[in-house]
């Protein structure tokens, strides 16, 4: 009685403050996608799978509703604070994607922009493991932060005038 009534409380207050899963909310109506251009670089793979976890079929650029074209991309490690023994104890990762979004006919729907995206992160010389691990986590936290961006704009520009 007492577990059925803790489970009962802790769904109460999880739905009380708001928790859902991560959802991209796409009101929009793009059946398709393509993505084009630096197809090799990070943030490609977790943008596909992503649109195609949303129920979105990818296909050929001329057949897509939106077309992603990834222009660029910039990624930085660099030191932010350093330990007593003068050694990086912070570091900052910098991860940046340009791209643009055009429809089948190749038309602009939104020029190039940057999306830039921050995080620090610390390093535990006692676990170095560990440290590689929270930098890899911390790294496909970045990106997936970039793909989200990428996702919204795709669904605004298919909205049509409001």
């Amino acid at each position: 009685m007492f577990v059925r009534l803790t489970t009962i409380c802790l769904v109460g207050l999880l739905v009380g403050c708001g928790f859902h899963l991560r959802n991209y909310g796409l009101e929009g109506s793009f059946e398709s996608f393509a993505i084009t251009g630096k197809t090799r670089f990070q943030v490609v793979s977790p943008l596909r799978q992503s649109l195609q976890q949303l129920g979105i079929p990818e296909t050929a650029p001329d057949q897509a509703a939106v077309v992603v074209d990834i222009l660029d991309q910039r990624s930085e490690r660099h030191s932010v604070s350093t330990s007593g023994q003068a050694r990086a104890a912070e570091y900052e990762i910098d991860y940046a994607v340009n791209y643009q979004l055009m429809d089948r006919a190749g038309t602009v729907l939104a020029p190039a922009i940057w999306i830039e995206r921050q995080r620090v992160y610390r390093i535990d010389r006692g676990n170095i493991v560990g440290s590689n691990q929270e930098q890899r986590l911390v790294q496909q936290e970045i990106v997936q932060d970039v793909v989200g961006q990428i996702v919204r704009a795709m669904d605004l520009v298919t909205r049509g005038p409001t």
